[in-house]
């Protein structure tokens, strides 16, 4: 059976644009419903317009940092009781940069440059794992 994000509602938080750019194409690609956001506040109004499946972030922006991010994020998610599954895909990649990222609350951390399938396995098992029922 090969993995697919078919249907997987995708928000992806980069602020470089090719880097942004290329995840795009690659998820849509291979089933994924995206939405690219360049800033954290791109990213807050686009999951309070409809909550994703699944965030890809990168953790160094400029201005608000993916840190603050996932903690705007949780505490969405408390308010409507729900958990928005999030990966960490930074180019911060030792030991204690993954800890800091999973304390944060991302589920996984990926280092930059990433494996395009891997990328997509992560996303479609985490969409799997936290599969919640669509209410408006």
């Amino acid at each position: 059976m090969s993995i697919s994000l078919k249907g997987v509602s995708i928000l992806v938080v980069e602020d470089d644009m090719d880097t942004r750019e290329l995840l795009r194409v690659l998820l849509q690609s291979d089933g994924g419903v995206v939405t690219a956001a360049a800033s954290v506040q791109e990213a807050l109004a686009a999951y309070d317009q409809s909550a994703p499946d699944v965030i890809v972030a990168d953790i160094g922006m400029p201005e608000y940092n993916g840190y603050t991010l996932i903690g705007r994020v949780r505490a969405r998610d408390r308010e409507h009781d729900r958990m928005t599954p999030a990966i960490a895909l930074t180019a911060y990649a030792t030991s204690s940069d993954r800890d800091a990222v999973l304390s944060a609350g991302f589920q996984v951390h990926m280092p930059k440059p990433f494996e395009p399938d891997k990328l997509i396995s992560v996303i479609a098992g985490l969409a799997t794992k936290y599969k919640q029922p669509h209410a408006s």
